[in-house]
């Protein structure tokens, strides 16, 4: 007589588990977005801890998509000023164009360096005319920033831009003058008051153009004089090709020499036109207190034709001996790195990625209990540090399916293994 009832449980919870399966026709539905949600993705100029002199203007740009149901128009929408240091910015800005849901929009906000040393954040969110507030991260209010670093001296310990005429300049063709001829067969290198990039953006900072000699694999090169490197010196630009370059495929280099030493590689990077430009940040205390040549070069991936890869405000950064000081705590905390988790081995120094954007499933999107969906990330791959290569350790990514076990507790189990393929 007992085994009825337990037959009539087994029969329930059988059932139960059918109608949360994922071929359920059950009510729950994901969560609707919000009507006004923003997602960052990427710093269009001035990356994070930029070093500037106490007074410098500069025009910050940041990248953001419009995630929710609603659109921004730029007659309701306007970029507003949050908390932190303002920076000499206006309180509010408005959109340059109508965003729609799905659509990503370029937003620029002149700017003026505080006249203190310091390490300054800036908070910014969206507002509409109806008094919405609104920003980044899973439940959209959330801040995006500028951050800054002012030093007690000039930002620039040198300026390649500014020292271009100094540098000894050559190609694959032989040797170059400076300027060169923009179109010459032999490669040339030209500085540009205000270059326009790929993104479309065009920089408030001057930079150069680099184009290799036109054979293939040509490449272009400009060696600087020699110059001492302080603890605490960054090398600091912003690259991609030039707008308009969309033949443009090349590898960028930071080669380095000491005295009458071999020439060696301290960071390269291989950069094709596909809309985005990356901020370079490197730090060269591994050379302090040395007379370094350093050497920018352009290499052509295969065909020359169409490469025009632009360094924009290429410097050497130095904070001036102001120590960094710990960034506030307010609304739209920076990140911070993920800890290592228990037993895990660390990466070798050469193997670094970039995380870019979540491309699908923002950060905090609500799913039914069941639903199959794919995330993607766009990362960009950063692995040559001193002239060591290395193969980056994302080879495989898993896809992960939510399952329902009867203790209806949400695991995660890998379902298929996909290879990822090898973009720039």
């Amino acid at each position: 007589m007992k085994s009825v009832p337990r037959f009539v449980s087994l029969l329930l919870l059988l059932a139960l588990m059918f109608s949360l399966g994922p071929g359920s026709t059950s009510t729950v539905r994901a969560a609707a977005a919000p009507c006004y949600w923003a997602q960052f993705i990427a710093d269009v100029t001035i990356p994070d801890g930029t070093n500037f002199a106490p007074g410098a203007t500069f025009k910050k740009t940041w990248r953001l998509k419009n995630i929710g149901t609603c659109a921004w128009s730029n007659t309701d929408v306007s970029l507003m000023f949050d908390s932190g240091e303002r920076m000499g910015a206006p309180a509010s800005v408005a959109l340059p164009i109508t965003v729609n849901p799905g659509q990503t929009v370029d937003i620029t906000v002149d700017m003026t360096a505080p006249s203190t040393a310091g390490h300054y954040f800036g908070y910014w969110k969206f507002k509409s005319a109806q008094g919405s507030v609104f920003g980044i991260g899973s439940t959209a209010n959330k801040s995006f920033w500028v951050e800054i670093r002012v030093g007690a001296s000039s930002g620039a310990g040198y300026d390649f831009t500014a020292s271009a005429a100094s540098a000894t300049w050559s190609s694959g063709a032989g040797a170059l003058t400076f300027p060169g001829t923009d179109g010459s067969a032999s490669g040339f290198g030209i500085s540009q008051a205000n270059p326009k990039l790929e993104s479309g953006v065009t920089s408030a900072q001057a930079g150069l153009l680099f184009a290799p000699n036109n054979v293939t694999n040509g490449y272009v090169q400009a060696s600087y004089p020699a110059f001492r490197v302080q603890t605490g010196d960054r090398f600091q630009a912003t690259i991609g090709c030039e707008s308009g370059a969309t033949n443009c495929y090349v590898s960028y280099s930071l080669n380095y020499q000491i005295g009458t030493g071999p020439i060696k590689t301290f960071w390269t990077f291989r950069e094709k036109h596909e809309g985005w430009t990356y901020n370079v940040n490197l730090k060269l205390d591994s050379l302090a207190n040395q007379d370094v040549k350093f050497i920018l070069v352009i290499n052509a991936a295969g065909s020359p034709t169409g490469d025009r890869a632009l360094w924009v405000n290429p410097i050497i950064a130095r904070a001036g001996g102001t120590p960094p000081t710990a960034p506030p705590t307010v609304t739209g905390t920076p990140p911070t790195a993920t800890p290592t988790k228990t037993g895990t081995v660390q990466p070798n120094a050469c193997d670094r990625a970039q995380f870019i954007a979540d491309v699908t499933v923002p950060d905090g999107q609500t799913f039914a209990p069941g639903i199959n969906f794919s995330k993607t990330w766009r990362l960009k791959m950063l692995v040559l540090v001193h002239g060591q290569t290395t193969a980056l350790s994302l080879t495989r990514v898993k896809r992960w399916v939510a399952t329902i076990h009867i203790s209806f507790q949400i695991q995660l189990r890998p379902v298929k293994q996909l290879t990822l393929p090898f973009h720039n």
